[in-house]
């Protein structure tokens, strides 16, 4: 039975098809097949640790009460978990006779935990919680059935992407889009009043800052401030690390900025801010499935599955908000530390040496490959890397980055 499950059954089933075959035979060994009789009821409180998969027979679902379908073995249902973490109070009663595989969550995020590792070196070895992996296996079942909700794009972002394709969208519309936000209109106006912009008289209304800071470059900023409203949660539990994310983002954003301005052409500091603002677009959903999920994971449980999905999950954000190839592409290898395309310098260049270079007098530095090893960094001719890793050209800017940042923040 163990062999057939491992070698018939899983490769049919979501997220179990995601492991090798060896590990899948591994999974199997724990796994366990239980009869079911017409009325037997299952409960998603009663199996919080494991996924459960019909394989014969029909189950009515009931959620918050009422009914939610069925499942009958042998349709694309039946390869979905019964039951997901959000639905806690939901259950299912067998309809007919049937046979019920219950598989051992955190076994599974374990062994696709060590698939994902393989191939990387690591300082030490990595240590998974029987919480992280539960909570690992959630989010991931939730990712791979489609089942993660995604972030909606904030709505003045939404208009202004849609604007900046129109050709006959000038200063006066783009005027009435920001100023429809009150917090991004006076962002806008910080950033126009800003050293980084500043002109010889303080400006106070929309249309001046759009004079000021061009048509292109205030749909950018105005853009890339609006996306603050995207990192939010209601949890304080949860709601420090987004803070945390949102910080790191913009901090990794404002050396985009500094890196794509002295790089010069082709690149546009504005699109760097952006990109670099973007890179971990893909923690926001996971911590906002966390918050609803029944698992109280610790804050380094949370942040070891961040690191792990938020790669994949942050490139099905950009494809749902419909982002260019070229901004994806910078959150799909956010963490591809010696990318190599053997091409010239792109913007996933850009924002892999700037989030390499905020790790730089942290605890997490010893832990990354050196600046001055990373193509990226030599793609881009910044210059020399001191004994403490710091990089002249990005220490005399510190005022300006943290201008940067705090325009983002205001």
């Amino acid at each position: 039975m163990t062999e057939q499950l491992a070698n018939s059954v899983f490769p049919n089933l979501i997220p179990l098809k995601e492991l090798s075959d060896a590990n899948r035979a591994t999974l199997a060994d724990s796994a366990t097949v239980t009869e079911l009789s017409p009325g037997d009821r299952l409960t998603a409180r009663d199996e919080t640790n494991h996924m459960l998969y019909l394989l014969e027979g029909k189950l009515g679902l009931a959620s918050q009460g009422k009914q939610a379908g069925t499942v009958e073995a042998g349709t694309p249902r039946a390869g979905l978990p019964l039951f997901s973490d959000r639905g806690n109070h939901d259950f299912a009663i067998a309809e007919v006779s049937g046979k019920l595989l219950r598989v051992d969550k955190a076994m599974f995020a374990k062994l696709l935990n060590d698939e994902n590792l393989a191939g990387y070196q690591v300082a030490a070895e990595v240590e998974v919680s029987e919480t992280e992996s539960a909570v690992f296996a959630e989010v991931y079942a939730a990712y791979q059935a489609e089942k993660l909700e995604l972030p909606a794009m904030p709505e003045v972002a939404m208009r202004l992407r849609q604007a900046a394709s129109d050709p006959d969208v000038g200063i006066p519309e783009i005027a009435k889009i920001i100023q429809a936000d009150a917090a991004v209109a006076g962002a806008v106006l910080h950033a126009a009043n800003s050293p980084l912009f500043r002109g010889s008289s303080e400006i106070s209304t929309i249309k001046d800052a759009l004079v000021r800071l061009g048509l292109k470059t205030t749909q950018s900023l105005a853009t890339s401030i609006a996306m603050r409203q995207t990192f939010q949660v209601k949890s304080p539990a949860i709601k420090q690390r987004m803070r945390q994310l949102w910080e790191d983002s913009v901090h990794v954003s404002a050396l985009s900025f500094i890196i794509a301005r002295r790089v010069g052409a082709p690149f546009d500091p504005e699109r760097a801010l952006l990109a670099g603002l973007l890179h971990d677009i893909g923690g926001v959903p996971i911590l906002q499935y966390i918050e609803k999920c029944t698992l109280e994971p610790t804050p380094a449980e949370i942040d070891a599955v961040v690191e792990k999905l938020h790669g994949p999950i942050g490139v099905l954000v950009m494809k749902f908000w419909n982002f260019d190839p070229e901004i994806t592409a910078v959150v799909d290898e956010t963490d591809n530390w010696m990318r190599d395309t053997g091409e010239a310098a792109d913007y996933c260049d850009i924002v892999l040496a700037a989030r390499r270079y905020s790790y730089v007098d942290t605890p997490r530095d010893a832990d990354l490959p050196p600046l001055s090893a990373m193509p990226a960094f030599k793609k881009l001719n910044l210059g020399d890397v001191d004994d403490e890793g710091h990089v002249e050209v990005l220490q005399e800017a510190e005022g300006e980055i943290n201008g940067i940042k705090s325009m983002l923040n205001a």
